[in-house]
């Protein structure tokens, strides 16, 4: 693979040599606002930075697939842009920008000439750090109570680095972010943090403390003065704790040395991606969410105060190849159980409805269960529920709506007559949470992690494999048969004349096809679409807005809210009670 790199600073030299290890990545070019051609191989050619024209020259060049990119922060936007438009596969040193809008334009361009765009979080490649997360990833110390990471530069930096530097935060302190929010499968709901002016430029010794959303404690520390090169981390767990102090010693070493493994295993994952046409470990919602957490440090040490972190709405349902094994298996096992057939019996299964509970039971009993598909949330089922509830309520939403946002996945109770081998258990969840699809019919590419849509049984029938399947055009979705879920076992529990009640009909479209995110999401089905779905279509985007955006980790008290919801309960149902 033939590349080109920009940059011949710190980073810069270091892309160059290991390029030069690798026998699979041939660097043609060094561009750089200096002279350097003593200083490269004969066979590699120096161009000037400023030389535009032999730059584009070089862009249109065929033969050059890649580029990489170790710059100065502020020219990674531009050099990004150009390469993704000339459909040059790009690595790029972090960050990609101090601008939010800019990383989201990378990525967006990336996507749209299927380009990779690799972004170069290197600690997540060192060997030591990869053994850590493996072993977090086991939960060889079960839930994490603290960690700390401490990360100390030597020699200080130029002053010429530090005048075109993106600062503490964005420059230094957001490879410590990154990492811990990738061993922890997790990100900060709140920071503050106390810094100092060594060298009075910038900040040069910065303390951060984290509260992330698991309930999991963190502290950074941060110098850019220290007498040696000092890089550790700590994770205190319910079972014990890992300690990774390697480094801690007085030679002068620095980051090149100290992470020459993680360079050259980067690189080698950047050729890996292209190759192999695969997703980078480091996601474009990892470099949108780091760029957040970074400019929350910022904000919290000029207003000298705890600030709560706003991802915004891009974050949700980041099913990327950070995503936890947990929720990957839910989907992989839906995928390949959920035919025609199994819902069929399901539906018979839990067709009974004979056990009578209170509804206030069904909700809090939902405590004891966490959903394992969801990527964007660790909390009991009952804390969400009224999370949607209240944000409807406070935006003066009908108040049937604000109901149903307290009781739309209460279905979920089916685990208490289900099973985990019919992933209707506590444990095994596939036929109860996730998203859902129409069986019966071709699966569409458009459901998360497609890739599983093969190993349904039903994708090898004739009929069943095709866009129509047994349905008929215009047929609406009241006459198709979605994968057994919470959602359809709630529309039925509300169904039964056992269950009277006076819930709209938006109510229940509402809760039967809430996790049908094909289709109020990716416009599939739409072949199904009969006058009423599509008079009540937009009632199910609606709620998705704020069931989807009012995920967050802000507790809130359930008992000072009861009084009011029961007397929607009491509005809208003839009893307090349900048969499930």
């Amino acid at each position: 693979m033939n590349v080109i790199l920009f940059g011949f600073g710190r980073a810069g030299k270091i892309h160059y040599h290991n390029c030069l290890k690798n026998a699979n990545i041939q660097l043609t070019h060094v561009i750089d606002v200096m002279d350097i051609s003593d200083s490269l191989q004969s066979n590699i050619h120096y161009v000037d930075y400023n030389d535009k024209d032999k730059i584009h020259c070089l862009m249109k060049n065929t033969n050059i697939q890649a580029v990489l990119i170790a710059s100065p922060t502020y020219l990674h936007f531009e050099m990004i842009m150009l390469a993704l438009n000339f459909n040059k596969h790009v690595f790029v040193e972090k960050p990609i920008s101090n601008i939010y809008d800019n990383i989201e334009s990378c990525f967006k361009l990336a996507e749209q000439k299927n380009l990779i765009l690799f972004v170069g979080f290197n600690r997540r490649f060192d060997p030591l750090l990869m053994d850590i997360q493996e072993k977090l990833e086991k939960n060889e110390i079960g839930k994490i109570h603290y960690a700390t990471t401490t990360s100390r530069d030597y020699p200080y930096p130029t002053q010429e680095y530090l005048n075109k530097s993106a600062g503490m935060f964005n420059d230094c302190a957001t490879h410590d972010i990154d990492y811990m929010c990738w061993m922890l499968k997790d990100k900060p709901i709140s920071v503050s943090v106390m810094a100092s002016n060594g060298n009075n430029y910038n900040y040069d010794h910065v303390a951060i403390h984290f509260k992330f959303s698991m309930g999991t404690i963190v502290s950074m520390n941060l110098s850019r003065v220290a007498s040696s090169y000092d890089q550790r981390c700590e994770f205190f767990g319910e079972f014990g704790e890992i300690i990774n102090n390697d480094f801690l010693q007085n030679k002068k070493l620095s980051f090149p040395q100290r992470y020459e493994q993680s360079y050259i295993n980067e690189l080698q994952e950047f050729y890996t991606c292209i190759i192999e046409h695969k997703k980078p470990s480091v996601s474009k919602y990892d470099c949108m969410n780091n760029h957040i957490i970074a400019k929350a440090c910022q904000e919290a040490v000029h207003q000298n105060k705890q600030i709560t972190i706003k991802y915004g709405d891009l974050e949700f349902r980041d099913f990327s190849s950070s995503v936890p094994q947990r929720v990957k298996d839910n989907y992989l096992k839906a995928r390949s159980h959920q035919t025609f057939d199994f819902v069929t019996k399901m539906q018979q299964h839990f067709g009974n409805f004979d056990i009578k509970m209170n509804i206030w039971d069904i909700l809090e009993n939902l405590n004891d269960l966490v959903d394992v598909s969801d990527p964007d949330i660790s909390h009991p089922n009952l804390f969400h529920a009224f999370q949607t509830a209240e944000m409807m309520r406070r935006d003066d939403l009908p108040d049937w709506m604000q109901l149903i946002g307290l009781i739309h996945d209460i279905g979920k109770i089916m685990y208490i007559k289900g099973s985990d081998e019919t992933g209707t258990g506590k444990k095994e969840q596939w036929a109860m949470v996730g998203d859902t699809f129409i069986v019966g019919c071709q699966l569409p590419n458009t459901l998360v992690f497609p890739e599983f849509n093969t190993l349904n049984p039903d994708m090898k029938n004739e009929i069943r494999s095709t866009t129509l399947g047994i349905y008929q055009k215009g047929c609406g979705l009241d006459n198709v048969i979605c994968s057994w879920g919470h959602d359809e076992y709630l529309y039925r529990i509300l169904s039964c004349n056992k269950n009277p009640n006076s819930l709209p009909i938006q109510a229940l479209y509402i809760i039967r096809f809430h996790s049908l995110y094909a289709y109020h999401d990716k416009l599939e089905y739409m072949q199904f679409q009969s006058h009423k779905d599509k008079t009540l279509f937009h009632w199910l985007k609606l709620f998705n807005k704020y069931d989807l955006y009012s995920k967050s980790d802000i507790l809130l008290d359930s008992n000072t809210l009861k009084s009011y919801y029961t007397g929607l309960i009491q509005k809208y149902f003839d009893n307090d009670y349900l048969f499930i």
